[in-house]
């Protein structure tokens, strides 16, 4: 699947190697985590609108919005006159896509990034698209240097995570496998709690006793969304009273953008004091 993946992304790349050359291109940016990278490699000013996951940096806020990423409309995206819809498979519908296509818009979806090395793959991409691959290949050292650094610290770890989801009107709910929070704990070497739920589920008072976390990580979609109060079983668990936590915002942890090795340092760092007890335990 990989493979594939990489495979598709690299024909798209051919497709549209010509656009940084006959001058800047007009784009709008259908993930956070592309916008991010747009921004990152200071190619911000080809933008001319976003999607509503897309509200990193700050700036990013004064420009239209296009919807959300999986639930694009036609005519707001072909409003702006972009010659780029920069995206991931995650959008849709499959119809506002052809229909963008058939109306000149050169419409790019790339693989999501699951890993370190997508995440990179995908800074390199979006360089090309851009015209900054000088940029992108610095950044994308960079990276390399922070991610291998912080993989060799938390290496071995077998701290069991159980990672949250606090993001509005969909209330709580629990990351599982097949998710942007599992694939961050994978990155650091730790285990998700609650491997066996697949995709994110409503948290229940019961899974969250039965969790037994060493470590609790809760992604928030807006800052003080997550409030404890109301969670009194999460409260209670020794994780959490003992300060093993970390409350941070979604983008951030579950983004896969430039800020990738920033958010493994931050969830490494709650990692490190399930070492410390483990060893004064001794």
């Amino acid at each position: 699947m990989r493979l594939m993946a990489l495979v598709a992304l690299c024909a798209a790349c051919l497709s549209f190697v010509t656009l940084a050359e006959a001058g800047q291109p007009r784009i709008v940016s259908a993930d956070g985590g592309i916008t991010e990278t747009v921004y990152a490699l200071g190619a911000q000013s080809s933008l001319v609108g976003v999607d509503t996951t897309s509200n990193y940096p700050a700036e990013v806020k004064s420009l239209p919005r296009v919807g959300y990423l999986r639930a694009l409309p036609f005519e707001g995206v072909l409003a702006l006159r972009p010659d780029v819809l920069l995206t991931t498979d995650e959008a849709a519908p499959d119809k506002t896509l052809e229909r963008l296509k058939q109306a000149g818009v050169k419409v790019i979806q790339l693989p999501l990034a699951r890993s370190p090395a997508d995440t990179m793959a995908r800074i390199r991409e979006v360089g090309r698209v851009v015209g900054k691959e000088a940029q992108a290949d610095a950044m994308v050292a960079d990276m390399q240097r922070r991610v291998e650094r912080i993989a060799a610290a938390v290496d071995g770890s077998s701290a069991r995570v159980l990672f949250l989801m606090a993001a509005g009107n969909h209330g709580v709910t629990i990351a599982g496998n097949d998710t942007a929070a599992h694939a961050l704990l994978e990155a650091l070497g730790a285990n998700n709690a609650m491997a066996e739920v697949s995709g994110y589920k409503p948290a229940s008072r019961e899974a969250l006793l039965a969790s037994r976390p060493d470590v609790i990580v809760v992604a928030e979609s807006r800052p003080g969304q997550f409030d404890i109060s109301q969670w009194p079983q999460l409260a209670a668990l020794d994780a959490w009273k003992q300060g093993r936590r970390y409350v941070g915002d979604s983008m951030l942890l579950l983004g896969f953008g430039p800020r990738l090795p920033q958010a493994m340092e931050e969830v490494a760092s709650v990692l490190a004091e399930v070492g410390q007890v483990a060893s004064n335990g001794h």
